[in-house]
């Protein structure tokens, strides 16, 4: 798979993370969504999932020498999340089964608004009195 291709299927953070971490950095995290086997899924089927999740991960495992770190299957939603060195992320990103992967550390940023105002809300009218027979009230038993 080309540099283009691989940035087309993974977001602008986890390429970052894997810039900056180099090839023996630190282990990097991505959330990974497998491509459905039908062109009328959304998403592969939780069986499909967890068989192709096993197969890529062993496979990129024995390529690059080394296993992910931890993985954590996410089967009604066709995905997973790996963590693994810089090198198994790389090589994993470039399996044809992938989909998509993104970075799990993403900025935590707010929504601007987009026309803001202050508001009066309308004053609670006050409750009618109520009449003197209801307010008195016979002894307890």
């Amino acid at each position: 798979m080309s540099a283009a291709q691989t940035r087309s299927n993974a977001d602008a953070g986890l390429l970052q993370q894997l810039e900056s971490a180099g090839s023996g950095g630190a282990p990097v995290q991505a959330w990974v969504r497998l491509k459905p086997k039908g062109p009328s899924q959304d998403a592969a089927s939780p069986r499909e999932t967890e068989t192709s999740t096993q197969a890529v991960v062993k496979r990129v495992a024995q390529r690059v020498g080394q296993p992910a770190h931890s993985l954590k299957v996410l089967p009604n939603l066709g995905a997973f999340i790996v963590s693994g060195s810089p090198d198994f992320v790389r090589e994993l990103i470039h399996q044809p089964e992938i989909e998509s992967a993104r970075s799990t550390n993403q900025p935590l940023t707010l929504i601007q608004p987009v026309e803001s105002r202050e508001v009066s809300l309308p004053r609670p009218s006050r409750r009618p009195a109520r009449s003197a027979a209801r307010r008195k009230r016979g002894p307890r038993r």
